[in-house]
């Protein structure tokens, strides 16, 4: 019954995960600061879900424009321009924000610094997103599901470095544009976790 239960608990957090699909665009200045455009769609359902309490954890985005507001200025950004356009099964976000610098930025991604980190050493500076932690699902048919269920949903991330990058990880590089594609289930119903660097 207790293994029942975990992994319930599990299945539950992974598909409403993966119910949100994400576009983001982040242009780092020369003076270090950060241009963040965010649209991402959420299942409605999802949106009811995250009112629950304790289910709110499972939202990796705010939805609301107060919450998004208060996520940024927690971390000495801005939110510019919010906006919400409403679906029959979904709704979309389309968000602008500022930050003063990457660092700014990473802790916007998450304050605890443990998914998103900003380091520079040696002239040189370093970006690292952990974007899954990675998920050892004990039922097989439940992984084929989730990547069925939600095989629309995708995470596109782009990068624009104020000059050209000097290494990089899981992202592809052109010229100063590092960028990371990933259906939304593969990502977060990956066994092992799923990280991004960016060097220049």
């Amino acid at each position: 019954m207790k293994r029942s239960t975990l992994l319930l608990a599990a299945a539950t957090a992974i598909l409403v995960s993966s119910c949100i699909g994400i576009d983001a665009d982040a242009r780092i200045a020369a003076d270090g600061s950060v241009e963040l455009t965010l649209a991402y769609t959420v299942s409605a359902a999802v949106d009811e879900l995250g009112k629950l309490g304790a289910n709110a954890d499972y939202l990796p985005l705010p939805v609301g424009r107060n919450d998004l507001e208060l996520a940024a200025s927690r971390a000495g950004g801005e939110l510019r321009s919010w906006s919400r356009e409403d679906g029959a099964e979904s709704f979309a976000i389309k968000a602008s924000l500022r930050f003063p610098s990457v660092a700014s930025f990473a802790a916007f991604l998450d304050p605890a610094g443990e998914g998103a980190a900003y380091a520079e050493a040696g002239g040189r500076s370093t970006l690292t997103i952990r974007l899954s932690e990675g998920f050892d699902p004990a039922d097989d048919d439940m992984l084929e599901f989730v990547k069925l269920a939600f095989a629309d949903y995708a995470v596109n991330l782009r990068i624009t470095a104020p000059r050209t990058p000097t290494a990089t990880s899981g992202l592809a590089l052109s010229g100063r544009v590092a960028t990371f594609s990933m259906k939304a289930a593969d990502l977060y119903a990956s066994n092992s976790p799923v990280t991004i660097s960016l060097s220049w």
